[in-house]
């Protein structure tokens, strides 16, 4: 397996990942509008997905040629997603087409960026993020099938894509933080939290725990230095509800580390505020970034509920990461981005050294 230099980084990072969200109101580089001609391209697209009866199950490549938006999404997956941490596309006409047509639509998109890989033991490709009433307040809950807030985390895959398919009545508002400025912040601050943060904590796996593994992970850095690239990963419900489930109570030390990271993230300058509007494609980096969403009230009409599509995407080349970080096994060749493995599915032929690659 590839050797990986990881250690506790001491000094701050000045790259392009550590923005703050009062800069990125003001200059909106992270935001790319379609142009006509990306526009002609995707009709020409889903038209050619009608007239050869497609479904997402038989889709290929091949479907979505995009001589020149597709070249934009290369460029847009490493400058923004790669670099920044994130970006948005802006303009697609929902109402033009029909839900299917923008689902398939949706996932050939992300063709040209990486691989999708499954976001729940049924092995959907393509999420839907839609309330359903469930209750928020239950340890094992999902808190994307509620209207309720979600406070910032990350998802487990190498990039999570939203797209917007209808709006809430109200709320619902999609905010963004560099990880990068939350550890920038906690080294000026109170370094004291770093050798806690990057010794990491447990966190527990839910339904996305592959049948071959315990139910609880193994210690997880929050924040993962690996040949010069900094990566954030952090889930406070999941972290907490370990604790729980384990019955280990945290220290004051690591109580006070994790509060840390949730105020910050809360300052009025850090994050970036987005109010989603139909159409708009967000695609975010899951170890630069953390995501999170104001509550919302729902359209009473069924077909106007609040609707987002949702991608998971493993993107080769896109961070060094430590092993331990992705919860990298040896012995089966699974990481977790690989996303949650469907029910009875094999195990994936992962090499070691793709990881890196």
């Amino acid at each position: 397996m590839t050797t990986v230099e990881t250690n506790m980084l001491t000094t701050p990072v000045t790259d392009d990942s550590a923005w703050l969200g009062c800069d990125l109101e003001k200059n909106k580089v992270w935001l790319h509008h379609l142009t006509p001609t990306y526009l002609t391209e995707i009709d020409d697209v889903i038209a050619g997905l009608r007239n050869n009866k497609r479904t997402l199950e038989t889709l290929v490549r091949s479907d979505f040629p995009f001589p020149t938006f597709g070249v934009f999404l290369k460029r847009f997956m490493y400058h923004d997603v790669s670099c920044r941490g994130f970006g948005m596309i802006r303009g697609l006409p929902r109402r033009k087409y029909a839900d299917d047509e923008i689902g398939m639509l949706y996932w050939g998109i992300g063709m040209h960026m990486g691989v999708g890989v499954s976001q729940n033991p049924d092995g959907d490709l393509l999420g839907h993020v839609i309330s359903f009433g469930e209750d928020h307040d239950k340890i094992d809950t999902r808190g994307y099938r509620t209207p309720s807030k979600l406070d910032f985390h990350c998802d487990p895959s190498d990039v999570v894509g939203l797209l917007c398919l209808s709006k809430a009545k109200e709320g619902g508002l999609s905010s963004l933080v560099s990880g990068t400025s939350i550890f920038n912040i906690v080294l000026e601050e109170h370094p004291e939290y770093l050798p806690i943060l990057f010794h990491g904590f447990r966190f527990d796996r839910r339904e996305q725990n592959p049948h071959f593994l315990p139910k609880m992970s193994g210690l997880i850095p929050i924040f993962s230095h690996v040949d010069g690239e900094l990566s954030i990963r952090y889930v406070r419900s999941i972290i907490n509800a370990a604790r729980i489930k384990l019955n280990e109570p945290m220290s004051d030390e690591e109580q006070a580390a994790l509060d840390f990271i949730e105020l910050v993230a809360q300052r009025d300058s850090v994050p970036l505020n987005m109010d989603f509007q139909e159409g708009d494609m967000q695609f975010a980096n899951n170890y630069m970034v953390l995501h999170a969403r104001t509550a919302f009230i729902d359209h009473e009409d069924p077909v106007h509920k609040r609707h987002l599509l949702r991608l998971w995407l493993k993107v080769p080349g896109i961070r060094k990461l430590d092993p331990t970080f992705i919860e990298y096994e040896s012995d089966s060749g699974w990481s977790r981005r690989e996303g949650i493995l469907p029910y009875n599915s094999p195990l994936p032929k992962t090499q070691p050294d793709a990881m890196f690659a």
